[in-house]
């Protein structure tokens, strides 16, 4: 064999191998249960929420209609509708702005209440006078009679919410971006004065000394400081790449890519965890008692795989699909998948791309993409947008599922008919 055909040769064995590799290392399927809501909802933004008692609370939404609370039972595997939760408050059939919406994730005390607040943030037919909105409401879910409680208004509702276990306290901002804390024990709310300007971060975090910590532009970081009873501006910075295409192309002023995304404390490293907006969903790790102000640590790029490794630009930002097991140190996301479209800017929903499963493994820093979501009967899971681990390690994420049935869509993605659905993903732990 002559030297040119040995080269011809070795090139493609070379070829072939790099065929394989890539073969090898492209994911496939991630296989899920999907679980159906007896309801209608089309959408749903972070109200997801595996509660200690392994029961899992979804707060789905129709926007302009009223926002409903479900519960998840894993011994009977069924979702079942516990509150229609404008027709609880008595806002339905007057002609008024309604609570369509609940966009943060419950939280719990230590006795096993749910809280939460809706919100209408403009939702509804442009029709219905948006002063006629009558505000956001403290909501206590009560598991053990099943009685939900309206424990009073909080201006026009909520965005992010947190609570502080120990001393009782619920945290959140509201539309307009200003900070609460209602004193459940007395009953006292407070306002601590706005930490937004724009468009607020839809996760906060409480650490165990009470302090309640935000994400501004640009990358910035506030705090309340319990001891003091003050927010204060910090130095800290979580990362970000200026140069990544803002979400709304055409206002950036107004965008949200330099914000965390999602957030999440872990007790037992005293650090939280959480996703930047933008910037190719960048995970980090913060560190609130090292040094003066805390330390950021960058961690991995999180986005859909296929961003990963050119110079693109145009990389969706964060999703909400956001969680963690800190038992066993597994960071979950649900990147979009959507295409870049500066007259649409889609957050996840509509997009025709099939979401995939990205985990990130704290004790070995690696990240590894799990595949597509897909039941065993092959249908396919596109937009999600909510995400929670319960006491048993299993994964829920709620999102939209492709249905066999058109009848049982509650939207399309394309021509393709989707129901939003419990997705159930039980990993193997070791």
């Amino acid at each position: 064999m002559n030297k040119e055909k040995t080269l011809r040769l070795v090139i493609i064995l070379l070829s072939l191998s790099h065929v394989a590799i890539l073969s090898a290392q492209a994911p496939g399927r991630c296989i899920i249960e999907a679980k159906e809501y007896p309801g209608k909802d089309p959408l749903m933004w972070d109200a997801l929420y595996a509660a200690k008692n392994g029961i899992v609370y979804s707060g789905l939404c129709t926007e302009g209609g009223s926002a409903h609370l479900y519960a998840y039972d894993p011994s009977t595997a069924k979702n079942t509708l516990l509150y229609d939760i404008a027709e609880f408050l008595g806002e339905t059939g007057k002609g008024i702005r309604t609570s369509g919406k609940i966009h943060n994730k419950p939280v719990e005390d230590n006795d096993g209440n749910i809280y939460f607040v809706p919100i209408n943030n403009g939702a509804g037919p442009q029709t219905i006078d948006y002063t006629s909105w009558r505000g956001g409401n403290w909501m206590k879910y009560i598991p053990s009679t099943g009685k939900l409680e309206n424990l009073g208004t909080v201006d026009d509702g909520l965005y992010p919410l947190t609570i502080d276990k120990k001393r009782n306290f619920l945290f959140g901002i509201n539309f307009s971006g200003y900070f609460y804390r209602f004193d459940l024990s007395n009953n006292i709310i407070k306002n601590f004065g706005r930490v937004s300007n724009w468009d607020i971060c839809r996760n906060i975090f409480c650490d165990d000394a009470g302090n309640v910590y935000g994400s501004f532009p640009t990358g910035r970081i506030w705090k309340y400081d319990a001891a003091l009873e003050k927010v204060v501006d910090l130095s800290v910075t979580i990362p970000y790449d200026p140069t990544i295409y803002p979400v709304e192309l055409k206002k950036p002023m107004i965008d949200r890519t330099y914000e965390w995304r999602s957030i999440l404390w872990d007790s037992s490293e005293n650090a939280a965890y959480g996703i930047t907006t933008g910037s190719g969903s960048i995970l980090f790790k913060f560190d609130p008692s090292e040094g003066k102000e805390g330390k950021i640590t960058k961690l991995a790029k999180m986005c859909d795989s296929r961003f990963l490794n050119d110079d693109r630009k145009d990389i969706p930002f964060s999703t909400l699909a956001f969680t963690a097991d800190n038992k066993n140190k597994i960071i979950y996301f649900v990147p979009s998948a959507r295409e870049f479209d500066i007259e649409n800017p889609d957050e996840t929903y509509g997009s025709e791309n099939t979401s995939h499963l990205i985990v990130y493994d704290r004790a070995l820093a690696v990240r590894k993409d799990l595949g597509a979501l897909q039941t065993k009967d092959g249908l396919r899971v596109f937009g999600c947008e909510g995400a929670s681990v319960g006491p048993d390690g299993t994964l829920y994420i709620c999102g939209q599922v492709e249905v066999d049935n058109p009848q049982k869509a509650t939207s399309y993605v394309g021509n393709i008919p989707v129901s939003l659905q419990l997705i159930i993903y039980k990993p193997e732990i070791k």
